[in-house]
């Protein structure tokens, strides 16, 4: 097997969330995709999400915004384009999603949303990739 034939992604970021309560928790540390290196124009970015509970009660969700940049910091979020996102779940959750990297939209933030119930507390972690376009 060749290099060529290797799926290498690179990592672009890695973050964390915590959520017990009916709110949004944004998860930590938002990502400013810039061209540089570990992303290039046309890469495919992969976000790989993981929820963790000892819990099976409470129904919680992800979503993913996009945003400009704003003098160095995230802009105003709104909705990124990804694939589907997997409707609210109990207990563990495993979520893997393509994201679209918007023009002028540099900035990806991920989010969980907790309906209703404080039962649980859902221990969450993301890793953002960019898998090279030429791939």
């Amino acid at each position: 097997m060749t290099s060529r034939e290797l799926v290498v992604p690179k990592r672009l970021a890695t973050m964390t969330a915590s959520i017990a309560t009916v709110t949004t928790t944004n998860f930590a540390s938002d990502v400013n995709v810039a061209v540089g290196t570990n992303y290039a124009p046309g890469d495919r970015l992969v976000l790989v999400i993981t929820g963790s509970t000892a819990g099976t009660t409470d129904s919680t969700s992800f979503d993913v915004q996009d945003a400009p940049d704003s003098a160095g910091s995230i802009g105003t979020p709104a909705a990124a384009v990804t694939t589907t996102l997997p409707v609210a779940a109990t207990g563990n959750q495993y979520v893997v999603l393509g994201v679209k990297l918007q023009p002028g939209r540099p900035w990806i933030r991920v989010r969980t949303t907790r309906a209703s119930g404080t039962t649980d507390t859902l221990l969450c972690r993301a890793v953002l990739l960019a898998v090279p376009h030429n791939l």
